[in-house]
């Protein structure tokens, strides 16, 4: 009985408070993902950071605090002026299920970054590290996030 105890209290350890994907959503910039948002960003230049998650994936919530809430990638991510947007695949979305697909993906953890001037987004890999997220943001194009930051700056 304690073993069981213990798995039933070891999620409320884990969560500090009650956030989920969705309610989450302004945090630190994050807006909700859909694919016109993806495409608007994309029209202005910019980088475009889409986190595919739901609030019952656990790797998901430990990738948010191992690495994307860590002070060094926020750093990168406002440097190179990246859009956020947070696809909550909580209650299995068909759009998001879609582009998941699209991806090649059957589920989350999925993390894209969509490149201006790449056909292609870059999907990194489903375990993150900072160091991963700033190197890929590290090898954004130079004019493009410039462009956009100063562009972003002017409104």
């Amino acid at each position: 009985m304690g073993v069981v105890t213990a798995g039933v209290l070891a999620p409320d350890k884990l969560s500090a408070n009650s956030e989920t994907p969705a309610t989450a959503q302004n945090k630190a910039g994050w807006e909700p993902w859909s694919a016109e948002a993806v495409s608007r960003y994309q029209a202005q230049g910019r980088p475009v950071f889409v986190d595919f998650t739901a609030s019952w994936c656990l790797s998901c919530q430990v990738n948010e605090r191992v690495a994307l809430n860590q002070p060094e990638v926020q750093k990168a991510i406002t440097e190179a002026n990246v859009a956020l947007l947070r696809a909550d695949w909580t209650r299995h979305d068909e759009s998001i299920t879609q582009t998941l697909a699209s991806l090649g993906r059957s589920g989350v953890p999925t993390y894209v970054l969509y490149v201006p001037g790449d056909v292609n987004p870059r999907v990194l890999p489903e375990v993150l590290t900072p160091g991963i997220v700033t190197d890929a943001l590290a090898g954004l194009p130079h004019a493009a996030t410039q462009s956009a930051a100063s562009t972003s700056n002017r409104q």
